[in-house]
């Protein structure tokens, strides 16, 4: 799906869609969610919302959804038991006959006491990797404007390959994946969103040998992005993060600033 900088539109997500819905106060919730649901129910996928159980909700969702509350019994879920239920019920969802899975999570039920940008990058960068993976769902991720802190909205934008809604301003850069332990990175990392960009290199680097980076959509690195790469290499001895397809100008830089040091284990490949 294309990026929707205005109103907040789901019609286009599909199957392998991992989608940011950054969902304004005075957006009608329930009308985009409503239409994304029976949109799929439509075309023969399995349905499943994460959120309240509340008397609200049977009014607009499609009967046939699985509902499934994450605060249940008090305490939010982990990263690994929201991953891993996507994963056994896009399984299910195929043996049942299903075309896919077709998820909605409300976020700020999810993480009903809020969380830190280290939480939001180890759920997302594994929810697209996930979905990245081929496995047969279309995720989105619902995150209110007034439940969350304006630094978490923009880490959880960043780590979607689509995201819709009316953001105050669009992420600076977008790290996703692209199947097989490589993740695409592109836009401009800067200044203003080194922090996002070092939480996603830093979850990444924590469970991974070689981080492989595709940057040929990477319009531009500063110095402060490419100070992270640096530090977050030396963070992790022993591991080692690969930068592929860096325009000339990026490798100039790269080069002048002195980051082509053989003791930094950061390498910009072709």
């Amino acid at each position: 799906m294309r990026i929707a900088r205005n109103a907040a539109s789901l019609s286009p997500v599909n199957v392998g869609d991992h989608v940011c819905w950054l969902v304004p106060a005075d957006d009608d919730f329930r009308r985009t969610a409503y239409d994304y649901l029976h949109d799929g129910a439509k075309i023969g996928d399995k349905l499943m919302v994460l959120g309240p159980l509340s008397t609200a909700w049977p009014e607009w969702r499609p009967p046939q959804a699985l509902l499934i509350d994450p605060a249940a019994g008090g305490s939010a879920w982990g990263t690994d038991s929201l991953v891993s239920l996507v994963r056994q019920e896009a399984e299910t969802a195929g043996r049942q006959g299903y075309r896919a899975l077709r998820v909605l999570a409300r976020m700020d039920h999810v993480w009903p006491a809020g969380a830190t940008p280290q939480q939001i990058a180890d759920q997302e960068l594994k929810l697209d990797a996930l979905v990245g993976s081929g496995t047969a769902a279309a995720v989105v991720c619902a995150y209110p404007g007034r439940a969350f802190l304006p630094h978490i909205l923009e880490q959880a934008a960043t780590l979607h390959p689509h995201f819709a809604g009316s953001p105050a301003r669009a992420p600076s850069f977008q790290l996703f994946s692209s199947g097989e332990g490589r993740w695409t990175v592109s836009g401009v990392v800067d200044a203003d969103g080194v922090d996002a960009f070092r939480t996603a290199v830093t979850e990444l680097l924590r469970t991974t040998a070689t981080l492989r980076l595709l940057c040929h959509g990477l319009d531009m690195m500063d110095v402060a992005g490419m100070q992270t790469l640096a530090e977050a290499a030396r963070a992790f001895p022993g591991r080692r993060i690969l930068v592929e397809g860096c325009n000339s100008t990026v490798r100039k830089c790269w080069e002048l600033l002195g980051f082509n040091d053989p003791t930094i284990a950061v390498e910009l490949a072709p």
